[in-house]
């Protein structure tokens, strides 16, 4: 029987995370009349494919292909998601019940990711983590800033 590390353990819980993302995110675009949701929904599905893959180079040991493949722009946190009401992918959702919604679910992958950097020793993959923790906090920044120039335009 192959051992399993916990940096391996560690790995496999995070792609799992984004599988889950991608069902979520693509089941509920399935769900949706709504055009402009349902496009917003795949793009985000679309964005957790992409790191599901990572985290696939990272546990083959391609963590330093891995790392190059990212942009490491400082990313700024709108907080706009933290401290509002609301948010669902119920088929009859509205857009700023989904932007919301993600909003918040990219901000639990951004802290998970962010914790895992913390707990291992591995510089490299600790890199991997800060690297999807950022993603993760630009993936909020982009829901909210949508958030900001659509529903806040409705003001």
């Amino acid at each position: 029987m192959e051992q399993v590390t916990p940096i391996e353990s560690v790995l496999k819980r995070a792609i799992e995370m984004e599988v889950q993302a991608y069902n979520l995110y693509t089941g509920a675009a399935a769900k949706t009349d709504n055009d402009p949701i349902r496009q917003r929904l795949l793009e985000l599905a679309e964005q957790e494919k992409g790191h599901k893959a990572k985290l696939e180079d990272v546990l083959a040991g391609n963590v330093r292909w891995a790392l190059r493949r990212s942009k490491a722009e400082p990313v700024t946190d709108l907080r706009l998601s933290d401290h509002l009401d609301g948010g669902s992918l119920d088929p009859d959702a509205d857009y700023q019940d989904v932007l919301l919604f993600a909003a918040r679910r990219e901000r639990a992958a951004h802290e998970f990711y962010k914790a895992m950097a913390e707990k291992v020793d591995d510089r490299l993959v600790q890199d991997v983590f800060e690297m999807l923790a950022t993603e993760e906090l630009r993936h909020k920044y982009l829901l909210e800033k949508t958030y900001e120039e659509v529903v806040y335009q409705d003001f």
